[in-house]
């Protein structure tokens, strides 16, 4: 399992900082919420802007720390040809690499059936049993 969320970048990542409303992990896709602070991104199928948690490493955080509520959330914007540690949902369709994927509404990606593409699969992530959220390698498009 790779120790970063951010695999491979075509250009100078950007890290954005908010506090957390809510619990946030590393590989969460993210959104600002009315007042500013950092949310999981929480709409399915659309083409907004593509935000991740990344790992607060200032504090020698991993990928698998959580953010509380109210913590100071590092992010970065992500680009097209970006390679991400995100997540899929439990119980989600099976992906094979290749697939295209979309938002979730959850703070992860799914397999795409709306046609609002987000990323491709690097790897296959079969969740479908799974009773809690996997680990998955995508490109952003």
């Amino acid at each position: 399992m790779p120790n970063t969320i951010v695999l491979n970048s075509v250009g100078t990542l950007h890290l954005k900082e908010a506090p957390a409303n809510g619990a946030i992990t590393p590989g969460d896709f993210l959104e600002r919420a009315t007042d500013g602070d950092f949310q999981r991104q929480d709409t399915a199928s659309i083409n907004g802007p593509k935000l991740i948690a990344v790992e607060n490493d200032l504090v020698a955080g991993t990928i698998t720390d959580d953010y509380a509520t109210g913590d100071n959330v590092r992010a970065t914007y992500l680009k097209s040809g970006d390679e991400v540690y995100a997540f899929v949902a439990a119980s989600a369709a099976a992906i094979v690499i290749g697939d295209v994927l979309e938002f979730d509404g959850a703070g992860g990606v799914k397999k795409g059936a709306s046609g609002i593409t987000v990323a491709t699969a690097l790897e296959a992530v079969d969740n479908s049993g799974g009773g809690s959220k996997a680990r998955i390698r995508i490109e952003l498009i």
